[in-house]
C-alpha cells in the first residue's frame, strides 16, 4: 500500500511517470480507480500469503516471494524518485 501512496504522490505532482500501460490507463481514467486497484492487489497478495501458505507453506512461500520482491523493488524506486525530485 506504500507503493500506491508514493506512486500517487509522484503521479499527482508530475514527479514520475507510470510505466505499466494498464495502470497508466487507469490513472488517466480515474486516480481513484488507480489507487483502488493498487490497494486491492496488495490486499490480495496478503490474503493469498496467509490463506495458501497455511496449506502448502513451502511452495506458496516461493511463489509469493516473486511478487513481494517486485513490489519491494518498485516501492524503493518510487520512494527514491519522489525524495530526489522533492529535494531539488
Amino acid at each position: 500500500m506504500l507503493d500506491a501512496f508514493f506512486t500517487y504522490i509522484g503521479l499527482r505532482y508530475n514527479l514520475i511517470l507510470e510505466s505499466n500501460p494498464l495502470m497508466n490507463t487507469l490513472w488517466m481514467v480515474s486516480p481513484f480507480l488507480f489507487l483502488f486497484l493498487k490497494i486491492l492487489l496488495s490486499l490480495l497478495l496478503i490474503f493469498f500469503f496467509f490463506f495458501f501458505t497455511a496449506k502448502n507453506r513451502k511452495s506458496w512461500c516461493i511463489i509469493l516471494s516473486i511478487p513481494v520482491c517486485l513490489y519491494f523493488v518498485t516501492l524503493i524506486l518510487h520512494i527514491s524518485w519522489v525524495i530526489a525530485l522533492i529535494s531539488f
